[in-house]
């Protein structure tokens, strides 16, 4: 029984919330009419179309609440309470920041949502393909950017891909036609530094028949003082018959960031996407993917470790939706929470009635290293059809008190054999993200979790 003060109480606070979310919603309406004279154009306003279509139906729907489903542990008032505006100028850290980046043969860097081209390198391309920047396709080839992006982003219902669209300012923009084979990864830096900075960031991915790429995805912050910024990302990637795409995300942003990205994959027939992601730092992280297997022997695989410590809030949400028959898909994500950490994870698999003779795989694992740390999951079947193979579970645990015994009767202390646990958990996960073995620079947060000295033991 709720007793009259609870009511009240509850009251005020939905009222509070409800206030909060409107006054929200208000300001980034009114930040884009500040600023849309501003923002990129193309000749035939194709994408001004796209965003005054976005705007519209952001200003009709809002924010997303705990009402919303797939948003009922993650609360957006932190994100909400803050006037975040859009970052106008990048800051100059150009003769700092090359010294930090590790030589890549294909690099773009993004500084507060902004293409910096001192930073970036390319060397020469395959014939026609594209390694650029959103804005600079829009100012001097438009008619390709539109000719190939068909973008199914604005059929699905998410405030922040409208929201996206709408500020859309700049991104990757990567294209291979038919037969291209990009053997070196290509590197997407962006870094920023802005005090309540809104930074959008629109990627596009897009591979012709038979074409291969690895492309890696970095958000990353140098500033002393953590900055408090919101990054809003969404990638979209559409791959044809037969092309195969790697792509990492690695989210090391500062503690005090908000990021909330989305990662929409489109597949064709016998294509194959791999998407690895790793969500280190940040104080509140959101990864949504959604993968539509379109066409027969389409193959997917979504592999994933997140770290949550202090207050982080790490929130993932996937959905593979198998279209059609002799589809295939594979998930594992690891988490680790630690401190007064909250993690959320929920995978949805969607066999529909076209998708016989598909098959799919979904496993979440779970480690709670205090009394304290929360993590809610939730793995998700939707079947309408038979003839299918499909597995889901999840789990969530401590460490072995037996394990912590017995490594401490080996000679090791009870922290060396907590670390030792703790990075055995993570290897598991990480032996099956190809690149992050053998590339260094994916990951530097990473690489100081992993850092462990045997030879003092």
């Amino acid at each position: 029984m709720i007793i009259p003060t609870q009511l009240n109480e509850n009251t005020t606070k939905n009222s509070n919330a409800k206030s909060q979310h409107a006054a929200a919603r208000l300001h980034y309406l009114r930040e884009y009419q500040r600023v849309k004279n501003g923002l990129m154009r193309d000749p035939k306003n194709q994408l001004q179309a796209r965003r005054e279509t976005a705007i519209a139906k952001f200003s009709s729907v809002g924010f997303p609440t705990l009402k919303h489903s797939d948003w009922k542990y993650t609360s957006l008032i932190p994100l909400l309470q803050l006037p975040f505006s859009l970052s106008s100028a990048s800051s100059h850290l150009d003769t700092e920041l090359a010294a930090t980046l590790a030589p890549s043969h294909y690099r773009l860097v993004f500084v507060n949502g902004r293409f910096s081209q001192t930073l970036s390198h390319r060397i020469a391309l395959p014939h026609h393909a594209i390694i650029s920047h959103v804005a600079d396709v829009i100012e001097h080839n438009p008619d390709h950017l539109f000719r190939h992006w068909e973008t199914s982003a604005e059929c699905v219902e998410n405030s922040f891909i409208r929201l996206n669209t709408a500020f859309m300012q700049d991104g990757a923009y990567i294209y291979l036609p038919a037969n291209t084979q990009i053997v070196s990864p290509i590197e997407l830096v962006f870094i920023s530094t802005c005090e309540q900075g809104f930074i959008p960031i629109r990627n596009i991915i897009i591979t012709e028949k038979n074409s291969y790429a690895v492309v890696i995805e970095k958000y990353i912050s140098l500033e002393k003082v953590a900055p408090c910024y919101f990054n809003n990302s969404v990638t979209e990637c559409f791959l044809a018959a037969e092309s195969h795409v790697e792509h990492y995300t690695c989210l090391e942003e500062s503690e005090n960031a908000m990021h909330i990205g989305n990662l929409l994959v489109e597949q064709q027939e016998k294509s194959q996407f791999s998407a690895y992601s790793l969500a280190l730092t940040g104080a509140l992280l959101r990864s949504d993917v959604r993968v539509k297997l379109c066409h027969a022997q389409a193959q997917c695989h979504l592999k994933g470790l997140y770290y949550a410590q202090n207050k982080q809030h790490i929130d993932h949400q996937t959905v593979i939706d198998h279209v059609s028959p002799q589809t295939h898909s594979k998930e594992f994500y690891k988490g680790i929470i630690d401190d007064h950490a909250r993690a959320v994870f929920n995978g949805k698999l969607i066999m529909r009635e076209k998708a016989i003779k598909s098959s799919a795989q979904q496993l979440n694992k779970n480690l709670l290293l205090s009394t304290t740390a929360e993590v809610m999951t939730k793995p998700q079947l939707e079947i309408f059809v038979d003839d299918i193979q499909c597995t889901h579970g999840a789990n969530i645990g401590q460490l072995d008190e037996t394990a912590l015994f017995y490594l401490r009767a080996r000679g090791l202390n009870k922290k060396e054999a907590h670390t030792l646990l703790v990075k055995a958990f993570i290897h598991e996960i990480i032996q099956q993200m190809p690149l992050l073995s053998t590339y260094s620079a994916a990951s530097l947060s990473l690489k100081k979790i992993l850092a462990f000295d045997y030879a003092n033991i």
